[in-house]
């Protein structure tokens, strides 16, 4: 894991590349470059968006289509964390956070990829 700072030396991000399955059926693992915003973590669970692999390449129905990232300004493929968030967030730290994304990227809901916002 690698801290992402601004300037002052205010930690307001980490990126993690985690080995996960590839989605719809195929159980291959591949690794997942993930960038997790921790803007307002541990009040809010983070969000946690899917650096690679690319949009065009991902399967996993757990992934959505892009949406804005703040931090980056520009739309980047996010994970839903789901019903994992709410018992992750009486936790508030963020190893929980990150076993509930080796979670995810190791599973998947059934069903095609989430349409696009």
């Amino acid at each position: 894991m690698k801290p992402v700072a601004q300037k002052d030396d205010f930690v307001f991000a980490a990126t993690v590349v985690m080995d996960g399955i590839v989605g719809q059926g195929d159980k291959k693992k591949i690794p997942n470059h993930l960038f997790i915003d921790l803007t307002n973590f541990p009040n809010i669970m983070p969000d946690c968006f899917a650096l690679s692999p690319p949009d065009a390449e991902i399967k996993h129905v757990n992934v959505f289509y892009p949406k804005p990232c703040p931090n980056l300004n520009k739309e980047i493929p996010f994970f839903c964390i789901g019903n994992i968030g709410q018992a992750l967030q009486k936790y508030r730290h963020l190893m929980a956070s990150l076993q509930g994304m080796k979670r995810i990227v190791n599973t998947e809901t059934r069903g095609p990829r989430s349409p696009q916002f």
